[in-house]
């Protein structure tokens, strides 16, 4: 039986090596796919980061 398909893009980019060498130690330790980790990772700065009103919307 085969799995349905995710709705998904794909994302080609490049990364610095060592923030790519700490990914990979994280999925390592952790046992996640890149995939995972990346969306995981994303979905909690996008939520800390949409929580705050416009005006106090900053990157870091």
């Amino acid at each position: 039986m085969s799995r349905t398909k995710k709705d998904a893009k794909t994302l080609n980019i490049k990364l610095d090596r060592e923030i790519h060498e700490q990914l990979e130690q994280f999925c390592d330790e952790s046992g996640m796919t890149k995939t995972i980790a990346v969306e995981k990772i994303l979905r909690h700065y996008f939520e800390g980061y949409f929580e705050r009103p416009k005006e106090n919307r900053t990157l870091f």
